[in-house]
């Protein structure tokens, strides 16, 4: 039986969520567990990054997203659904594995994204870098073509 569920969403990216989103909500509803969104922002802290930013930024960006999800959350998960969000920074991988870590889920739900051959054997994927090495299940949930 699950109990807590992990699922990284990209706002201005539905494919990220999309299809992967109702599958999440079917198992949570299913096992009773509890759902939690998880959006990521890059890191802004090294100085020669930094400097090319306003000093606020990234807080005002944190700020901008939190409100997003909150309104993300109530327009598409049910009310009567357990479920949160948080935002993490750093790279997609390794906040979702972190995260899942510091939340203790049973299972990460993620989307794949079709990428092209050379790019998926140079970088690899942030779905297929959680798959390897999460210690919790992962479920790839794929998009249509």
């Amino acid at each position: 039986m699950l109990k807590h569920l992990l699922l990284p969403v990209d706002l201005q990216h539905p494919s990220s969520w999309g299809h992967a989103l109702p599958t999440a909500i079917t198992l949570a509803r299913q096992n009773r567990a509890q759902l939690t969104l998880l959006s990521v922002t890059p890191h802004f802290g090294t100085p020669l990054v930094a400097g090319y930013f306003p000093q606020d930024y990234a807080e005002e960006t944190r700020k901008a997203l939190h409100e997003r999800l909150r309104v993300f959350v109530e327009s598409h998960l049910p009310a009567d659904l357990q479920s949160d969000f948080l935002i993490a920074g750093g790279k997609v991988w390794e906040a979702v594995l972190e995260s899942a870590e510091k939340l203790g889920v049973d299972l990460i739900v993620m989307a794949s994204h079709k990428r092209p051959k050379l790019e998926r054997m140079l970088l690899g994927t942030n779905a297929m870098r959680v798959v390897q090495q999460a210690p919790q299940s992962v479920m790839i949930v794929r998009n249509p073509p």
